[in-house]
């Protein structure tokens, strides 16, 4: 009587294991990769307690934010418990040939995402946004009053802590997704103690 061959593991994982269930497996494999890698990522992330984005029709280096930088890391609290006192400034040349598509979606994103609280944009982009509906919050709703017609924004072009971001015509608003049932209060709020800080420092 022949015997059966003895096909073993390898027989099995090849043509029955392999052939039914080999892409499955392969995007099951790929999914975990990518699940670890965002698990791995997020636990690194640093978490600020201060988001605030400069941006203007011209060159903008985050070398020229030091000096806001400095002023405000004096008065920021440690608003998310973490034990450190980070304050992330974005900087966005709007000008840039090279990266004009992309410094817009790199704008519109921060507009989008409730952790960004304090926007300091030249007058023409500052113009266009308080002019769209619900993206910036009337700022005597924060006790800081203003003679713009919007309301909405206040002009910082010439306050100290200003001066090294380019000389333009900056005017500071706030983003606050609280009000739609988002984002965090104390995040508002250190926007909110920036703008403040910008206003009233002095020579």
């Amino acid at each position: 009587m022949e015997e059966k061959p003895n096909r073993g593991f390898g027989y099995w994982f090849t043509n029955v294991f392999w052939y039914h269930y080999g892409k499955i497996a392969i995007l099951v494999v790929v999914l975990a990769i990518i699940a670890v890698w965002l698990t791995v990522d997020a636990l690194h992330k640093e978490k600020y307690d201060l988001n605030l984005v400069v941006a203007a029709n011209g060159p903008v280096a985050d070398a020229n934010a030091e000096a806001l930088h400095a002023a405000l890391m004096k008065e920021a609290v440690d608003v998310n418990g973490d034990g450190k006192v980070l304050i992330n400034i974005q900087t966005i040349d709007l000008s840039d040939p090279e990266n004009l598509e992309g410094n817009q979606q790199r704008l519109m994103l921060y507009l989008a995402l409730p952790e960004y609280t304090l926007f300091l944009l030249d007058e023409d982009r500052s113009s266009l946004f308080c002019g769209k509906e619900d993206t910036f919050q009337p700022l005597a709703n924060y006790g800081i009053r203003t003679d713009d017609p919007t309301g909405l924004r206040i002009y910082v072009g010439d306050k100290p802590l200003m001066r090294d971001l380019g000389g333009f015509a900056y005017y500071a608003s706030i983003s606050d997704w609280t009000v739609s049932g988002k984002g965090s209060k104390a995040m508002t709020q250190a926007g909110v103690n920036a703008l403040q800080l910008i206003l009233n420092t002095e020579e």
